[in-house]
């Protein structure tokens, strides 16, 4: 295992590691030895979590041995107290939180790949944890509520949890437990097989240890961070996936109290009154009174509710935040009075778990709600709060009448952080792939970050394609605002789109929309768009990819998931589209590695409603704020924080893509606002090189069938084995390179092996490759569209001559998918249907393709030459044939080009074929074989005048930059006419 020193600390690294990890553990190690925060952005597939893990385990060993044994005690008070054998000695605790469970079940699996072994826990909620035959069915507070009553039963003729029991005498029992790396299934599996409560094994367990991982609101809720008993000072916290942290700070700080709640509050307090009067003999009538007082404040409020004034239903009531403890004093609830009155929900709350098992207590809601107002003794934190009531429309059986919410909405997620500084915290690490604008993360949490890191990606730049489309196959506009994205003709230019998209992407398609209901409204309107004569935009769609909607019900997006791993893995078609939204569950934290997610689609810009209180009220205080002096933090303005937000999202769901370094894959903008180079200035970093603007769709579709066909060849997840001319299999091809030698450029320069039929055509769902306006030598690349096909489906060329006639057969691919797959690991899934996965393909044949209505034709980007004339016979439905007609090699095509392209005024004594051919021999040698391909696109594009001189001239000089291609640089001037000379010397002088 390699080791490295950095920063003079010996880290144990699994593997090599990349110029990049070795960036981001200097930037982890920096911010611990210098005890200050840092804010670390690196592309997902970059090792990020791996690289944190070693970076800090290796700073906490280099202040001594980690942690073993534990020792078990009572203090005066009666509460155990477990200490190891390096407790006490002061060494910094690593808190690491992730979002979700399933993303620290991931963490740990990644800490099982390291040499370190700290003493570690892992804390969860009851729902992963408890093992109680009863509880265990429960969910949300009615679990908690019922497994703290089975916990602490005073009524002994009802026993304890029989679990809870047994943990500490399993912990004397096993002290080295959490020496060794153990997620949520090992807890849970102990605990089965030792009878011991996993949830309290691993609370009780996270006061010995070395690392603790933890869900966010472990850290971000009050209610839980008082529950964790550890040595907080110069601990190092980690929040890994950290883009939507301040929007989580913000709700933890915040609350919601609709009409409902209140009125079942009330009815609880009433509840326990009741209770206590049929057990009078056993009560005191304090008890009572304190119960009866609760009810009666809590129908004093929900009158001083009921009696806003509310002038419009959209704007609501709002007031600044200190009116709050105007509204409370008005209840005689203050500072004082309100510790007093969250002890009297307490003990409200106990006899309600008491009296009755797996029950919900919403009293529970206000005392929490009481612990946010008055939080810390005092006000302060009061003017980062808009207080906001609003009205609804309930229906009951009476019929309908208004339901109002009182709201108290923190703007500054900062305050939810600032305990840690009260704690002595040595460390805070915020980390994601998508963290950008970093600027505005930092000044949201009011945090001083002084080390940051915006890292690139560890792929090569031929494996992504990143473009902006602000135009549709028909020249209209892509722009999803409100103005435009209710018309008919931006539905359908977007339906067209996707229709050739599908075509052109291989396997897993992604496809995101700003909001559910522009989803929903576009697939209705492709649905819809049909006649007799022609199918719909939504058919069109589905022959290439079997469509997934993602549901608004989280619910139902388990099997959502499910089957969208089907359709993918499934042989009939060309992979699965999946229509999402962004900020919904399919941009957030799934891996679609690999042909999971070939390309991802972003429709629009996915701003909030702008409408929306909440919305409104952040922008009025962001505003407020920039307006005043004195901030020691840069403060966003309202309009800043708005389209920020919407960048986030965005680069959130770009990251579905392009998982590890050997991944490809396309990200494609189809909304003209990307154009802006302040748009493209959000987008995360690592993609903002590769963004090219494309001015015509049928550049889109061009640069993408060319870079999905050259990334089959070099994505080692997906080698496509072709059948060669000697009827063997050349699958044992070490590298691309030999591949793009052998089947692309020998194609193009080299006279064809096997002459094509002036009538041949074939007959099949295929691209057409017009990478160099040709398409004689592409018979044998698989169509980027069409990765797998049955097994018994074969195409049969048809030509003149029947020597000539050769089949094609795509053995079928095997649908792989895993019954006990409950985490959707779509990376496994694929892989296993990639290796199942064997293709053999013939070439030298041309085809014949038909292009639907819609779906943009190649040919009306590169026109037609003089040596490739085509016939296309367009039928009512706008249907194209196109047919071969071509015999000329292709070595006297791309001299023809050169000679050709050029106006007449052109040097004429270097145009003579043979210097011509020298030249292109030169051009090849110092290109890339893609490089080269570009170069003769660009001849040809000049020749049918599809592109201006100065765009081609600025192309290939681009081409040509670099002090080994200079000659060629100055050679090309040759073939450019004369009145265009000084235009390409100042392209030549750039480049110097």
């Amino acid at each position: 295992m390699p080791t490295y020193k950095i920063r003079g600390i010996d880290v144990d690294f699994p593997y090599e590691a990349y110029d990049s990890q070795l960036v981001y553990m200097d930037k982890v190690m920096q911010s611990l030895q210098e005890k200050c925060n840092a804010l670390l952005e690196s592309p997902t597939g970059t090792g990020k979590t791996l690289c944190l893990l070693c970076a800090t385990l290796a700073f906490r060993k280099s202040f001594g041995n980690f942690s073993t044994g534990l020792n078990i005690t009572v203090n005066d008070v009666g509460k155990i107290e477990i200490t190891s054998s390096n407790s006490g000695a002061g060494f910094p605790v690593i808190v690491y939180a992730s979002r979700t469970h399933s993303q620290i079940r991931q963490v740990i699996q990644e800490l099982k790949r390291t040499s370190y072994r700290p003493k570690m826990t892992v804390l969860g909620s009851r729902e992963q944890l408890c093992i109680h035959d009863k509880v265990k069915l429960l969910r949300g507070i009615t679990q908690s509520t019922a497994c703290r009553s089975a916990c602490r039963r005073k009524d002994m003729s009802k026993p304890r949890c029989g679990h809870f029991n047994k943990v500490l005498s399993y912990l004397k029992r096993n002290p080295t437990i959490g020496e060794e790396p153990v997620d949520i299934e090992d807890l849970v599996n102990i605990g089965k097989t030792s009878g011991s409560c996993p949830y309290y094994l691993s609370k009780e367990l996270h006061q010995a240890v070395d690392i603790i991982f933890a869900p966010y609101n472990y850290l971000i809720d009050r209610r839980n961070i008082k529950s964790l008993e550890f040595s907080w000072r110069d601990s190092i916290i980690i929040f890994d996936e950290a883009h939507n942290l301040e929007s989580i700070c913000a709700e933890a700080a915040s609350f919601d109290l609709p009409s409902w709640l209140l009125t079942a509050c009330i009815s609880e307090a009433q509840s326990c009154v009741d209770f206590l009067i049929e057990t009078r003999n056993k009560s005191t009538s304090h008890e009572q009174d304190d119960f009866a007082i609760l009810k009666a404040l809590l129908l004093k409020l929900e009158k001083r509710i009921a009696e806003v004034y509310i002038e419009s239903k959209e704007l609501g009531f709002t007031k600044p935040g200190p009116y709050m403890f105007e509204l409370m004093a008005d209840l005689n609830i203050t500072h004082t009075t309100a510790a007093d009155l969250m002890d009297k929900i307490k003990d409200a709350s106990d006899l309600l778990e008491e009296k009755s098992t797996g029950t919900i207590c919403r009293l529970e809601t206000i005392k929490d709600i009481l612990d946010i107002i008055f939080r810390d003794g005092g006000t302060s934190h009061a003017k980062y709060y808009r207080v906001h009531v609003k009205e609804a429309e309930a229906w009951s059986a009476n019929g309908s009448k208004g339901s109002r919410t009182l709201s108290w909405w923190c703007f500054n997620p900062g305050i939810a952080l600032e305990v840690f500084a009260k704690f002595g915290v040595g460390s805070i690490i915020l980390t994601s792939g998508t963290l950008s604008p970093l600027d505005s993360f930092a000044g949201e949490l009011k945090l001083d970050f002084p080390i940051r890191l915006e890292n690139p990606h560890v792929i090569g730049p031929n494996q992504i394609w990143a473009g902006v489309v602000p135009v549709g196959p028909s020249g209209r506009t892509f722009n999803s605002s409100y103005r435009t994205r209710d018309t008919m003709e931006y539905k359908q230019e977007l339906g067209n789109a996707i229709v050739n998209l599908a075509r052109i992407v291989p396997d897993g398609l992604l496809v995101f929309f700003p909001s559910y209901y522009l989803l929903e409204q576009s697939i209705a309107c492709w649905k819809s768009l049909s006649n007799e004569s022609s199918a719909s935009i939504w058919e069109r769609i589905c022959k290439h990819k079997k469509p997934v909607i993602e549901p608004r019900e989280s619910s139902l997006f388990g099997s959502s998931m499910k089957d969208y791993l089907t359709k993918l893995n499934d042989s009939t078609v060309s992979g699965a589209v999946f229509f999402a939204v962004c900020r919904g569950k399919v941009s957030e934290g799934l891996d679609f590695a690999d042909h999971a997610g070939r390309a991802v689609v972003v429709t629009g810009l996915p701003f909030a409603t702008s409408t929306d209180p909440k919305v409104r009220l952040k922008r009025e205080y962001l505003d407020q704020q920039s307006g005043e002096q004195g901030e020691s933090f840069k403060v966003l303005t309202g309009d800043e924080w708005y389209n920020q937000q919407a960048s986030r999202a965005v680069n959130q769901a770009v990251g579905r893509v392009i998982r590890h370094r050997h991944d490809y894959g396309a990200i494609i903008f189809c909304d003209e606002r990307f154009t802006q180079p302040h748009r493209q200035s959000q987008v995360s970093k690592w993609i903002q090189p590769h963004i090219k603007c494309y001015s015509r769709f049928g550049e889109v579709v061009f640069t993408l069938t060319r870079f999905f066909r050259d990334g089959r060849t070099q994505g080692p997840t997906k080698l496509s084995l072709l059948e060669a001319e000697n009827g063997g299999n050349i699958g044992e091809m070490s590298s691309s390179e030999h591949f793009m030698d052998k089947y692309h450029m020998e194609k193009l320069l080299s006279p064809l092996t096997t002459p094509v039929a002036p009538d041949c055509t074939l007959k099949a769902s295929s691209s057409v490759d017009t990478k160099t306006g040709y398409t004689s030598f592409l018979g044998g690349i698989l169509p980027a569209n069409r990765s797998s096909l049955s097994a018994d489906h074969r195409m049969v060329v048809g030509c003149a001559s029947s020597s000539d006639k050769r089949e094609i057969v795509l053995h079928k691919r095997r649908t792989v998918l895993s019954q006990e797959h409950d985490r959707f690991d779509l990376a496994d899934s694929c892989q296993l249907g990639e290796k199942s996965r064997n293709t053999l393909i013939a070439y030298g044949f041309t085809k014949k393709r038909r292009f639907i209505a819609g779906e943009y034709d190649l040919k009306q980007h590169f026109g037609n030459s003089n040596e490739q004339s085509s016939s296309a016979s367009q039928n009512a439905q706008g249907d194209i044939d196109l047919q071969c007609k071509d015999n000329v090699t292709s070595q006297s095509r791309s001299s023809e080009l050169l000679k050709q392209n050029l106006p007449a005024d052109s040097t004429p004594s270097t145009a003579d074929g043979t210097q011509g051919s020298a030249f292109l021999a030169q051009v090849r040698d110092k290109l890339s074989a893609a490089e080269y391909i570009d170069f003769v696109g660009y001849m040809k594009a000049l020749k049918t005048k599809t592109l201006k001189i100065g765009e081609v001239l600025l192309s290939i000089s681009r081409l040509f930059s670099g002090p080994e291609r200079r000659p060629l640089l100055e050679r090309f001037k040759d073939y450019v006419p004369a009145k265009y000379h000084s235009l390409y010397e100042q392209y030549v002088d750039g480049k110097d």
